[in-house]
């Protein structure tokens, strides 16, 4: 289905977002479409209680991004693997009930974004637009959250020195020239720092540890 396109201020013709909100209580699903519609200009706005709802009344289209709360919809990496396969739309967790060990199952589900309930509207706006332009949001209150629940979790200074590297735009040959070690044994250390920060990808792990302050 064909979207309709709209002139943003400057006269560009731009394509309005799509966004799925799925959440078991319907005065939270009214108060997000109310904030997008409010925040986000020309988003077309679909709902419904749970992911399967989801998945069949958006058979004919593909929602950009689906704001979710996997408490009530039926768990972390049960919603977010069903959205991801079914509807491949970024995900943005929007929840009350989560600390670590939720946004820790959800960094390692793949969503783009985390955002708690009683975080400021802004907040969850934010996290919507950086969604859609692919990049990676997670709640202020909780981003220093991440790697403290379990000490395997910290990096070591070595890893520290090659995820910054690697956020400067280098590759691994270049890091492992750099630090005078074998590409193998970054490719290694690359790896466990994306275990230890429940990413799926370096870019991921670099805005994760960048909001933890663990690099620059």
């Amino acid at each position: 289905m064909l979207r309709n396109a709209m002139a943003d201020p400057e006269g560009e013709v731009t394509t309005p977002m799509k966004c799925l909100i799925v959440d078991d209580h319907p005065v939270v699903r009214q108060g997000i479409r109310s904030l997008l519609e409010k925040e986000l200009r020309g988003v077309e706005i679909s709902d419904a209680p749970t992911a399967q709802a989801a998945i069949d009344g958006n058979s004919d289209s593909t929602p950009d991004v689906a704001v979710v709360d996997p408490r009530g919809a039926g768990g972390v990496e049960e919603v977010v693997g069903l959205l991801r396969k079914r509807l491949r739309c970024a995900i943005v967790v929007f929840t009350s009930n989560g600390g670590a060990r939720l946004l820790a199952e959800a960094l390692k589900a793949g969503v783009k974004g985390y955002v708690r309930k009683d975080s400021p509207p802004e907040d969850l706006v934010r996290a919507i637009r950086a969604a859609q332009e692919g990049n990676f949001y997670v709640d202020p209150a909780l981003s220093s959250t991440i790697v403290l629940e379990e000490g395997d979790r910290t990096l070591t200074v070595r890893q520290r020195e090659i995820l910054q590297m690697l956020a400067d735009g280098m590759q691994t040959e270049a890091v492992a020239r750099k630090l005078g070690l074998s590409t193998e044994t970054v490719r290694t250390h690359t790896k466990r720092i994306l275990a230890k920060l429940h990413a799926d990808t370096r870019t991921q792990a670099v805005a994760i540890a960048i909001r933890n302050g663990l690099i620059e």
